[in-house]
C-alpha cells in the first residue's frame, strides 16, 4: 500500500531533475521550497525517514537517502548499501539479559508509573536514578547537560559512496539526553519499543556537533526500553557518514528477574480452551516484546494504525501484523471500520498492563496462549521435545495451523515461522518444567 511519502516523492522526482543529477554525480542538493513545489507536501514530513521501513518506494528503487545540510536545504545521495541505517542483528537482540540491582529505593518515586509504562525521557531518567546509567557507562557524577531540540553549528563529513564532502550548518538536531562528566559526554538517542534498525543521523549529527565543541570523549549511545528491559548499544563513528563500529551492546532489567519459572503442564491443566470468534487471524508478528509495547501505546492513546506506525517507525503492514497479534492474544479489540479502526484494551489487556514485572507478564502471556486450541497443541509439541524450541519443526506447526484455521497453500508455513519465534521468545524468557 502506497504511503503519502511514496506518492509525494514520486511526484517530486517526476517534476525535477534530481534523479539525473544523482545518477551523474552521486548526489543532488534540493531546497525545502523545491520539495514543496515539486512534491506537494510539507518538506519536513517528506524528509523524516527514521527507519528502513520509512523509506519512500522511490528511495528503495533508486538506492538513495536524504540528509539535511542547512535550514531549508537537503542533499539526496546514492546509498546502495543503506549505510544511513544501522540494522540490529539477531545476535544483538538475543543478548544475555543482566539483572541489575539498584541500591536506591525506587518505590519512593511516585511520579514514575508503577507498571513502568514509560515515555522516552522517563525511561532514561529512571535508568539514571537507579544508577544503571552510571554502572553501564562506568562514568561517575553524570550530569544532565543537554536535552531537546536545538540548531547545530558547522561541521562536515564525507558521503559513503561518492566521498563528497558535505558541509552542514544550522540544522535542527535533537538529543534525548546528554550526560557530561569531567572527561566524557554521553549522547543518548532513546526509543520506546525494540527497533530492528534506525537512521544513524539521529546520533551522528549530535556527535558531530559536540565533537567540534569539546575535547571530551563523545559516547553516542542508542537506548531503548521494551517490556521491562533497558537496552544499550554504544557506537564509534568517524567522518565518513555510515562508518559505524559497535563498542558495546548490553541489556538489563532493574530490580527484577529476567526469567519466569513456569510449570507448563500445570498451566495447561488449569486452563480451559476457548473457541473465540476469529476476528483476528493467526498472527505473523514475530516479537512478543513489541506486542507488549504496542498495548502500552494503545493505552496511552496511540490506538490507530497511523499512530502505531509513528510509534514504532515501521510500515502500515507491520502495524497491522502487531495489532492483530495483540488482538489474537485477547489484549486489544478493534472498533470502527477496517480502514479507520481504532484499538482499545480488553479487560484482560487492562489486567495485563497493570502487572509490574516482566516475569509476571511472561506468565500471563503463556496462560493466555494456553486457552487457544492451536497454542495448546503447540505447547504439547514443546513439552514432547523437552522444551527445546529448535526441535519443534515448523512443518508440524504448519499442520496444526491448517487444522485450526482455514489457511491454505504457503500461508501456514509463513505463520508457523511466527509461532516458532514466539516459542523462541518464551524459551529465552522462561524456564519451563
Amino acid at each position: 500500500m502506497a504511503t503519502a511519502n511514496d506518492k509525494h516523492w514520486a511526484q517530486f522526482f517526476k517534476n525535477s531533475n534530481a534523479l539525473a543529477e544523482i545518477q551523474t554525480a552521486g548526489f543532488a542538493y534540493v531546497t525545502a521550497d523545491e520539495l514543496k513545489a515539486a512534491g506537494g507536501r510539507e518538506p519536513r514530513l517528506m524528509a523524516k525517514i527514521d527507519s528502513l521501513s520509512n523509506r519512500p518506494k522511490a528511495f528503495q528503487e533508486h538506492e538513495i537517502n536524504i540528509l539535511p545540510v542547512q535550514n531549508g536545504r537537503y542533499i539526496l545521495f546514492k546509498d546502495s548499501q543503506n549505510s544511513s541505517f544501522y540494522q540490529f542483528e539477531t545476535s544483538e537482540e538475543n543478548r544475555q539479559v543482566e539483572e541489575y540491582v539498584s541500591n536506591k529505593d525506587l518505590q519512593a518515586f511516585d511520579s514514575f508509573p508503577a507498571n513502568r509504562s514509560f515515555s522516552e525521557s522517563q525511561a532514561i531518567d529512571f535508568a539514571n536514578i537507579a544508577s544503571l546509567l552510571t554502572s553501564y557507562s562506568q562514568e561517575e557524577n553524570l550530569q544532565l547537560t543537554v536535552r531537546g531540540r536545538l540548531y547545530s553549528g558547522e561541521f562536515s563529513f564525507e558521503l559513503p559512496e561518492s566521498k563528497r564532502l558535505v558541509e552542514v550548518a544550522n540544522v535542527q538536531i535533537e538529543v534525548d539526553a546528554g550526560y557530561e562528566t569531567a572527561d566524557s559526554l554521553l549522547l543518548l538517542e532513546a526509543k520506546i519499543g525494540r527497533r530492528d534498525n534506525f537512521n544513524i543521523r539521529q546520533l551522528w549529527y549530535p556527535w558531530m556537533q559536540w565533537s567540534q565543541k569539546t575535547a571530551k570523549k563523545i559516547r553516542p549511545i542508542f537506548f531503548s526500553y521494551s517490556n521491562g528491559q533497558y537496552l544499550f548499544t554504544e557506537f564509534k563513528f568517524d567522518t565518513i557518514f555510515g562508518s559505524v563500529e559497535v563498542v558495546d551492546n548490553r541489556v538489563f532489567t532493574i530490580n527484577e528477574s529476567a526469567i519466569a519459572y513456569l510449570n507448563l503442564q500445570q498451566i495447561l491443566a488449569d486452563s480451559q480452551p476457548s473457541i473465540r470468534i476469529q476476528t483476528y487471524t493467526i498472527p505473523q508478528a514475530n516479537d512478543l516484546d513489541k506486542v507488549v509495547d504496542l498495548i502500552q501505546f494503545v493505552n496511552n492513546g496511540q490506538n490507530s494504525k497511523p499512530k502505531i506506525v509513528e510509534c514504532f517507525e515501521f510500515d502500515e503492514r507491520q502495524a497491522d501484523y502487531y495489532a492483530n497479534a495483540a488482538g489474537y492474544l485477547g489484549l486489544v479489540e478493534r472498533s470502527g471500520t477496517s480502514q479507520q479502526s481504532e484499538f482499545q484494551l480488553t479487560a484482560f489487556g487492562k489486567q495485563f498492563l497493570a502487572l509490574k514485572l516482566r516475569a509476571q507478564r511472561t506468565k500471563a502471556l503463556v496462560e493466555q496462549m494456553a486457552t487457544d486450541p492451536l497454542m495448546r497443541e503447540v505447547f504439547q509439541l514443546l513439552i514432547s521435545n523437552n522444551f527445546i524450541e529448535a526441535q519443534v519443526r515448523a512443518q508440524e506447526i504448519a499442520s496444526l495451523i491448517e487444522k485450526h484455521s482455514s489457511l491454505t497453500g504457503t500461508t501456514p508455513m509463513r505463520r508457523a515461522s511466527t509461532i516458532k519465534n514466539w516459542l523462541r521468545w518464551l524459551t529465552r524468557n522462561a524456564v519451563f518444567s
